[in-house]
């Protein structure tokens, strides 16, 4: 069963997506797209972009670069990065990022499993760089030094300023369908849930759709105007940051990495409307004092992904904002590029299907309006399948992970927990199938029993696992008590009275 199919077709361009950005653009082309938070002196405009992506086109072309070659950026988010993300894309290479904390033994992995040929490093990771380009087969003149900040540049290797000094190249653009779901943007990594983490190709379509599908059906009534400290190297940034922002004529304050009173100053500051944040993020917003002596009151929408966050903390983000603010809270995943069960998203089809592989058809109990508790087991709540233009064509070179995770008919095994209501039409998302727990055959959540944990005022933080009790899988907690004289007695008994109170039985520890 397909729930709630479309009624009305919404048109994907089958451009690539560097015309998509640059050919038609419905904004001033001067106004300042990317701002450094340090120094809002220095920006890029979509004028400035395009003029050094054609600039960085012509120097990857004269390095070397051939269609289809990926290249790495290793490196702190800086306003340029996204600029060389389009450059490496309107080259006709792929992009893939790796994160500045990586061993040389993650790094080893992502580059050989990306096919890497060249990388753009930042200065102070040339080392951990070059201690793995000669296991990687990179030599050093595929290799570039980001020094946006006017580092010194090790003997030996080049600038990545060298690239712009060739001339200037256009880009290849094309119109086809078959191309923007073929051609190949970015290489980006899924979590590695099960065993290392696996390269996901990422086609020009994919962005486009992502874009279309979250920022264009429904425009915003307000002036969008992001906080951006997300890792820019991260699967959850490259939409955003890296394609919308130009797109949408939406600017982009960045940061070069979170901390809390820089972040409440900036949103004060450049009166900002939109934050996309991670759990601990918001945490530490809510918990500290200092977000009492800036004005939130201009933000207006709040994204919040990647991990689980309790209902008390949304809401008491939501008390810091103004009225009017929306406070979302989305589980993406790398090779699905737009929300999976937040809301229903047009040109998506969406199945439930059981562990037992059979179809779900009927929908929740009519009437019902908010998920139920795992642990009265609800019939018809199961994983969903998900198929539609955001969701990608395969891993790269890894058969075995596609056939795991896309049907033969291109639906995709999201891994969410759900079930869909008859009356409001909504879909409510449990959890991740891999984080629920088996207690005598019921499934536990283990966020909810977080939740019901951190809703006492003398834990500060809190975790659950499942563990194995006499060949029994039970849930396990552990707390952080909260700081001050009156909570230092606080212990076990204590807390096991909280939850049997609030808890069914299958959800005690």
């Amino acid at each position: 069963m397909v729930f709630f199919p479309l009624t009305h077709q919404i048109p994907i361009p089958n451009k690539d997506i560097i015309s998509w950005i640059f050919d038609d653009p419905k904004y001033y082309q001067d106004e300042p797209m990317y701002i450094d938070a340090q120094t809002p002196s220095h920006s890029i405009s979509l004028s400035q972009a395009r003029i050094l992506v054609k600039k960085l086109i012509a120097g990857f072309h004269s390095a070397g670069l051939q269609k289809g070659d990926c290249v790495c950026i290793h490196s702190f988010n800086d306003i340029h990065y996204p600029i060389l993300v389009l450059g490496i894309i309107a080259a006709g290479g792929v992009f893939t990022g790796t994160n500045p904390s990586y061993t040389p033994f993650e790094l080893t992995h992502h580059i050989q499993t990306a096919d890497v040929r060249f990388v753009v490093t930042q200065p102070e990771m040339v080392g951990s760089v070059l201690e793995v380009a000669g296991t990687c087969k990179i030599g050093k003149e595929r290799i570039w030094v980001f020094d946006v900040l006017g580092e010194e540049v090790p003997d030996g290797l080049r600038s990545w300023r060298s690239l712009l000094g060739v001339g200037e190249r256009g880009w290849e653009g094309f119109d086809d369908e078959v191309m923007a779901g073929d051609v190949v943007a970015a290489r980006l990594f899924s979590s590695g849930t099960t065993g290392f983490p696996k390269a996901v190709d990422i086609s020009h379509r994919n962005l486009v759709a992502q874009h279309v599908l979250t920022q264009e059906i429904n425009k915003k009534p307000w002036k969008q105007i992001r906080l951006f400290c997300l890792p820019m190297f991260h699967v959850a940034a490259v939409p955003i940051i890296h394609t919308s922002v130009l797109k949408a004529g939406a600017p982009a304050v960045i940061m070069l990495r979170f901390d809390l009173a820089q972040y409440l100053e900036a949103t004060d500051r450049f009166a900002i409307t939109e934050w996309y944040m991670v759990p601990p993020m918001v945490i530490a917003i809510v918990m500290s004092p200092l977000a009492k002596n800036y004005s939130l009151r201009s933000v207006r929408n709040v994204s919040i992904g990647a991990a689980p966050l309790s209902r008390e903390s949304q809401r008491a983000l939501k008390g810091l904002l103004d009225e009017r603010a929306i406070v979302t809270h989305t589980l993406k995943t790398t090779i699905q590029r737009a929300s999976v069960a937040s809301y229903q998203i047009p040109k998506q089809n969406h199945k439930l299907i059981d562990d037992n592989g059979n179809e779900i058809t009927t929908y929740d109990t009519p009437g019902e309006r908010k998920p139920p508790s795992l642990f009265t087991t609800t019939p018809n709540q199961a994983p969903v399948y998900i198929r539609g233009p955001t969701v990608i064509k395969s891993y790269y070179k890894n058969a075995h992970a596609t056939s795991q995770t896309l049907t033969p008919t291109s639906s995709l095994a999201t891994g969410d927990i759900v079930y869909c209501s008859s009356t409001s039409q909504e879909w409510y998302h449990i959890d991740r199938k891999k984080e629920l727990i088996k207690v005598r055959g019921f499934q536990v959540a283990p966020p909810e029993i977080e939740s019901v944990l951190l809703s006492h005022p003398g834990i500060l933080d809190a975790a659950v696992i499942g563990v194995k009790i006499r060949g029994e899988e039970c849930p396990r907690a552990y707390v952080v008590r909260r700081p001050g004289r009156q909570w230092e007695a606080l212990g076990e008994k204590e807390v096991r009275r909280w939850c049997e109170v609030r808890l069914a039985r299958l959800g005690r520890f």
